[in-house]
């Protein structure tokens, strides 16, 4: 009678889980789901290093290491030389610890690395496919506008996006 009892508990455990939209499958299978969400609020770490404020500040914003996954952000430092057209090529030293200090702030972010259409081009955040889907309603037209001035410029829109606050609550698109 126990055993009946046991098994009924761990069938219905099992129902409730499954149920609830919970899995006991791996983190791949996990991360294909459609409703996987990044957090609204993708942090900054306070410890985050004066050089790569300085250096990638220099010439855009500060894009929150969670929103790409560490391979995507080696793929970026390994390809410096021609960042989007540019030579962003930095010293060896400060190279490393601007890499060191992305793969290990972006450590949650788990996806899988989306390949830039363009060949030889490091994957862009604004062509993930959690990009599109939270942009969806948002024209060409609107990004086109001058005082959004790109896919690329999420502070246009998200005032608070270089400390790693999305929250579609704070959204204001410029005219």
């Amino acid at each position: 009678m126990k055993r009946i009892v046991a098994l009924a508990t761990l069938t219905g455990l099992a129902l409730a889980l499954t149920l609830g939209g919970f899995s006991l499958a791996g983190d791949d299978e996990h991360h294909e789901r459609k409703d996987y969400k990044r957090p609204k609020r993708l942090a900054v770490p306070s410890d985050a290093p004066l050089v790569w404020k300085e250096e990638c500040a220099a010439c855009h914003m500060l894009y929150s290491p969670g929103l790409l996954p560490a391979d995507a952000w080696r793929e970026q430092m390994r390809t410096l030389g021609d960042h989007y057209g540019s030579n962003a090529s930095l010293d060896p030293v400060q190279e490393k610890e601007i890499l060191d200090f992305l793969v290990r702030a972006s450590a949650t972010n788990r996806l899988p690395v989306e390949p830039s259409p363009t060949a030889g081009e490091p994957p862009r955040i604004s062509q993930t496919r959690w990009f599109e889907r939270k942009h969806h309603e948002v024209s060409e037209a609107k990004f086109a506008r001058e005082a959004v001035g790109g896919r690329f410029n999420c502070v246009a829109c998200h005032r608070d996006a270089e400390r790693g606050d999305f929250d579609e609550d704070h959204v204001k698109i410029p005219r």
